[in-house]
């Protein structure tokens, strides 16, 4: 579906946002020097490309992919001389700034990422909350990343009868607030790990508040028990060889279930082979304009009561985990280009590289989130790629007649 283009009203708020000083404004600079103290990574002594300046030209380098790196730190540097008129210094070489970049490695940039990357929506922003409880969702994404070797024994690469083919691939499990698409949370892995192992680690990202929709893919007894602690409710799509025991038909259709742990997973210890859970199960086809359905789904859920939560109702609120794929066609797509690879050829840096552009991304849904609390328009029906379009035209300091103070541009001695 067509997103809603910004009229002259959304664009002039747009431009005086999405600027590098608004950047600087969603992931401040102290907190970007406190993640770098806090790792280690503080620069120590005077240095052409000081740490936290290095953040901000990662982040640039995900809102610029189509540009070289030396010219995403033109734009940087320029935008900063402009706004605190700092003296013009020679750009750095791109081999040194593969060296600040391996200096900082990927961690700065995880920590930057879980600290700034909070749900933006509030109960009255519309279309972000179902009941009472925000949705969120969960879901995986590829990749793909430059074919070398250090990548290859990193990420693994795809193979079938005939050998490996095409290029190795950063597989990654993301958390995002459905309704605002803002990503809440996120962790990189390889070829290996699978999407449910990864969102595992990212459980503390979840809250009482949550509605948490994810596919058929997360479904394990021990994942829906641990989640089910921490979140409001759940619904996610299951397996068709999952068989839960049916304990009680209801009106609406849907049923009651019993949940137990698969041989597997009592095998690891992961639950013991006593523990069950009750839950509600959902069976249905989506019927699409032309007469034809779908394959048949099957939901389950933590909201038991059919009379406060009908199937009809949760069936249709599942269709929301899609915002994750939308949310992630704006990021390979219109962010970094579909037919781009990642451009680092480090697995050290293609980390460092995934988490700049999560962090740009962010950026943009934030200032989105903010735009449309002007019109009272749900943050979602506002176009994306003209949003992008905005930020790339305008991202230079806003004319001040107050200078706050400059950041430094050297690193500490």
């Amino acid at each position: 579906m067509p997103r809603k283009p910004m009229d002259g009203g959304r664009i002039g708020v747009m431009a005086s946002q999405l600027s590098l000083a608004a950047v600087m404004e969603t992931i401040p600079m102290h907190a970007t020097r406190r993640v770098l103290r806090e790792t280690g990574r503080e620069s120590q002594r005077e240095r052409l490309l000081p740490a936290h300046l290095v953040v901000y030209l990662v982040i640039l380098l995900a809102l610029y992919a189509e540009v070289s790196v030396r010219e995403n730190l033109r734009i940087l540097l320029e935008a900063l001389r402009a706004r605190f008129s700092l003296p013009a210094d020679k750009p750095a070489v791109d081999s040194a700034v593969t060296k600040a970049r391996r200096r900082l490695g990927p961690e700065p940039f995880r920590r930057l990422f879980a600290e700034i990357a909070r749900p933006l929506a509030t109960p009255q922003t519309p279309g972000c909350f179902w009941r009472g409880m925000r949705l969120v969702a969960a879901d995986g994404t590829w990749l793909d990343v430059q074919h070398t070797s250090a990548n290859v024994e990193r990420f693994g690469i795809h193979a079938n009868q005939h050998g490996a083919a095409g290029y190795p691939a950063l597989h990654a499990a993301v958390l995002l607030e459905c309704g605002t698409r803002a990503p809440l949370g996120a962790a990189a892995g390889g070829e290996h790990d699978s999407e449910g192992a990864l969102f595992d680690t990212l459980s503390e990202r979840l809250s009482e508040e949550m509605l948490l929709l994810a596919d058929r893919h997360y479904y394990s007894f021990a994942r829906w028990r641990d989640c089910q602690k921490r979140c409001g409710a759940l619904l996610w799509r299951i397996r068709a060889n999952l068989k839960p025991r049916v304990i009680e038909r209801l009106e609406d259709g849907s049923a009651l279930v019993e949940l137990k742990p698969s041989g597997k997973l009592t095998g690891k210890r992961l639950a013991d082979k006593s523990e069950r859970l009750k839950a509600r199960m959902l069976e249905y086809e989506v019927a699409f304009a032309d007469g034809s359905k779908g394959q048949p789904t099957r939901l389950l859920t933590t909201l038991l009561d059919p009379l406060k939560h009908p199937a009809e109702e949760l069936a249709g609120m599942y269709a929301e985990r899609w915002s994750a794929e939308t949310g992630f066609d704006e990021l390979k797509t219109h962010l970094k280009g579909s037919p781009r690879v990642l451009r680092s050829q480090l697995p050290e840096l293609v980390e460092q590289e995934f988490f700049g552009f999560l962090l740009a991304y962010y950026v943009v849904r934030a200032t989105m989130f903010q735009a449309a609390l002007k019109n009272g328009d749900p943050p979602g029906e506002l176009s994306f790629v003209h949003a992008v379009r905005v930020i790339r035209r305008k991202l230079a300091f806003p004319p001040s007649k107050q200078n706050s103070g400059a950041p430094e541009m050297e690193g500490n001695s």
